[in-house]
C-alpha cells in the first residue's frame, strides 16, 4: 500500500495516495478557498480547537491549515493527521515543524481499529469529539473502495464533529481514475456496482444535511478542478 502506483503512472492509484500531489494541488491554492469569517469567533470551554486531517498525504495542507487556524482563531490547535500510506506519514513526520501541534498516524479511517487510535488523541485533549474534521478530496476513493455503503458509512462518522468541511469529488473524477486503473489493467472492487454516479458530489452534499444532522453553512467558489469546500455544522 505504500506509494503503490501502476502502469508507471503516479496518478494510477487505489487509495489517492499521490507521490506528487502537492506539486499540481498546491496547499496555497486550496488555501484561499477557506473563509476567514468563520473562525473569527469560535467558542471553545478550554481554548482549544481539535481537529482531524482524513487524508492527510505528506502533511504540506495540514501545515499550512495549522497555521491558518492559528492566526484566524487565537486559539490552541491541535491537528491529527492521518493517511493510509505508511510512506507519505512518515515523509509528513520527518519534516513536521510544528511537532507540539500538528500530530500523524498512519491509519485506515475505514477500519475498525483506527477507532481506538483516534479516540486516544481525542482522550489525550480531553475531548469526546472533533471540533473539526477535515476531509479534501478523498469521498471519491471512499466510495471506489467500500461501495454506496461505505461512503454513507464514512459520512456519519465524520458527520460527529462541530465543523465538517468536505471537498466532493465529481462524477467525471471518478472515470479519470477508473480510465487510468483500467491502462494497468486494474479495476476498483466497487466500482461497477455504484449505484450513486453522475451527481455524486451533489448526493454528499445532501446526505450530510438529511441523514448526518448538519447544516451546510458555506460552499466555496470552484478550485481548477472544479471542486467545491463544502462547510457543515451540526445543527443547533
Amino acid at each position: 500500500m505504500s506509494l503503490e502506483f501502476y502502469n508507471e503512472d503516479p496518478g494510477a492509484v487505489f487509495f489517492g495516495n499521490f507521490i506528487n500531489y502537492y506539486q499540481f494541488n498546491t496547499p496555497e491554492q486550496r488555501i484561499s478557498l477557506f473563509p476567514e469569517h468563520l473562525w473569527t469567533n469560535w467558542q471553545s470551554s478550554d481554548g482549544k480547537l481539535i481537529v482531524l486531517d482524513i487524508g492527510c498525504n505528506a502533511g504540506n495542507l495540514t501545515e499550512v491549515i495549522y497555521k491558518f487556524l492559528v492566526d484566524h482563531t487565537k486559539r490552541d490547535v491541535q491537528i491529527l493527521g492521518v493517511d493510509i500510506d505508511p510512506t507519505l506519514v512518515e515523509r509528513a513526520l520527518e519534516k513536521n515543524t510544528f511537532p507540539d501541534n500538528v500530530n500523524y498516524q498512519c491509519l485506515d479511517f475505514m477500519e475498525d481499529s483506527s477507532v481506538n487510535e483516534i479516540r486516544t488523541f481525542l482522550t489525550r485533549h480531553n475531548r469526546e469529539e472533533f471540533d473539526v474534521i477535515m476531509c479534501l478530496s478523498i469521498t471519491m476513493w471512499i466510495h471506489l473502495n467500500h461501495g454506496d455503503d461505505g461512503l454513507k458509512d464514512f459520512l456519519k462518522r465524520v458527520s460527529n464533529s462541530h465543523l465538517l468541511i468536505l471537498e466532493p469529488q465529481p462524477w467525471k473524477c471518478y472515470r479519470t481514475a477508473v480510465k487510468r486503473m483500467k491502462k494497468a489493467k486494474k479495476d476498483f472492487p466497487h466500482y461497477s456496482n455504484l449505484k450513486i454516479q453522475t451527481r455524486v458530489d451533489e448526493f454528499i452534499s445532501d446526505y450530510v444535511e438529511k441523514e448526518c444532522g448538519m447544516e451546510r453553512i458555506y460552499e466555496s467558489g470552484e478550485t481548477k478542478w472544479g471542486r467545491k469546500l463544502c462547510f457543515f455544522r451540526q445543527k443547533r
